[in-house]
């Protein structure tokens, strides 16, 4: 009577070998049978309903599951935008003239430039008479410039000195028309450059034009002529 528990226990156990070999294989959870022996290793007392001794199933299932974590990674780009910047250079023209240096006329404004001066030497710098004859300056001087520059003689500078003489022509003979006392001071500027102008020109042609000497101010007295003994 005492050896079908054991015939049992063992059958139970075989069949719980067999139940975990096949689970493992078939991919199905484990099921695992034990029969529950008392601790003094008696076998449990039997069911009283069936006759058969107690048996306990353990059941153990294994889920085996893949998470995947999708991560998005924003990353802020800052671009910086170059603009595109077209350079021209345009070629620097050079400095020319195409105007041909007439010296016979050239020659007769230099003549009435020197008379100009002399005339303005002798008259008051206020009042219509003043006034017409440095416009008439002004006009020979521009007649000049719009003449070549004599040869050998640099036209930038040339034609520098003769466009400030005919400026400052220009507004002498407005402020001697107004009676301003401008018109002296101006016309002393006007008589100095027009010297160093005609020596220019002299370097330039072999002339020798030059304007009289410079008239005596007026708070330099003027030496009176001795009496001639008889």
């Amino acid at each position: 009577m005492r050896r079908a528990p054991a015939a049992g226990a063992i059958g139970l156990v075989a069949l719980a070998g067999a139940l975990a070999l096949g689970g493992c294989s078939s991919g199905t959870p484990a099921v695992e049978l034990s029969q529950v022996v008392a601790s003094t290793g008696t076998p449990a007392p039997p069911n009283t309903s069936t006759g058969a001794p107690t048996s306990t199933v353990v059941v153990t299932q294994v889920d085996t599951r893949t998470v995947t974590v999708t991560s998005t990674v924003v990353r802020t780009t800052t671009v910086v935008a170059t603009p595109a910047v077209t350079v021209t250079v345009l070629p620097r023209p050079a400095l020319t003239t195409t105007r041909v240096f007439d010296r016979a006329g050239a020659v007769v404004d230099y003549t009435a430039l020197v008379a100009d001066v002399a005339a303005l030497d002798r008259m008051p710098l206020g009042g219509a008479p003043a006034a017409v004859r440095l416009d008439e300056l002004s006009r020979r001087l521009a007649r000049l410039e719009a003449n070549g520059p004599p040869p050998g003689v640099d036209p930038p500078s040339y034609y520098g000195r003769v466009g400030s003489l005919r400026l400052f022509a220009d507004a002498a003979s407005g402020e001697a028309e107004a009676s301003s006392p401008v018109a002296v001071s101006r016309y002393a500027v006007i008589r100095q450059e027009t010297v160093v102008l005609l020596s220019v020109v002299n370097g330039a042609l072999s002339t020798t034009f030059t304007v009289p000497p410079a008239p005596p101010s007026p708070s330099t007295p003027v030496p009176r002529a001795s009496p001639t003994p008889r």
